[in-house]
């Protein structure tokens, strides 16, 4: 039986490897990508104050909050550009499968943001943050899928 060729995606909002199975129970990263935003703080990546607006009534003047933090922000567009990567990348096109293994609020934006071809080799969604366990112990955490096993 012949074993699929499987990308495994693994990412949290900052960080993503590309990992292949080279063996039973190997698995090798080919390729990292590291956010420039990574390490700022939230503060740092939003407006220096929110804005200000004044109440009718009197004089005072209150602050509009905030719609939405701006670590989700950069987060996202991490993930999405992580998925345009994947999609221009021709050297990937060989990989019958793809797993992603993130936390769960990343999965959906992967998923839109593949395109349809991509999509439907997209095997199954792990939630986990495996971004800082080595190679050596990936095989504890990551599915083997065989050819003809029913994914979900």
């Amino acid at each position: 039986m012949r074993m699929p060729k499987t990308l495994y995606l693994i990412a949290d909002g900052g960080r993503a490897r590309y990992i292949e199975r080279t063996g039973p129970g190997r698995f090798n990263t080919f390729r990292k990508f590291v956010s420039a935003h990574m390490h700022e703080k939230s503060s740092a990546l939003s407006r220096d104050r929110p804005g200000r607006v004044r109440e009718s009534a009197t004089t005072a003047r209150h602050a509009i909050e905030a719609r939405g933090n701006p670590r989700d922000k950069v987060e996202t567009g991490f993930i999405r550009a992580i998925a345009a990567d994947i999609s221009a990348d021709a050297s990937l096109a060989d990989f019958d499968m793809l797993v992603f293994i993130a936390p769960a609020k990343l999965q959906k934006v992967l998923r839109d943001a593949l395109p349809p071809a991509l999509a439907g080799k997209l095997a199954k969604c792990i939630d986990k943050d495996l971004t800082k366990v080595p190679d050596d112990d990936l095989y504890r955490h990551l599915p083997v899928f065989l050819a003809g096993q029913a994914t979900s």
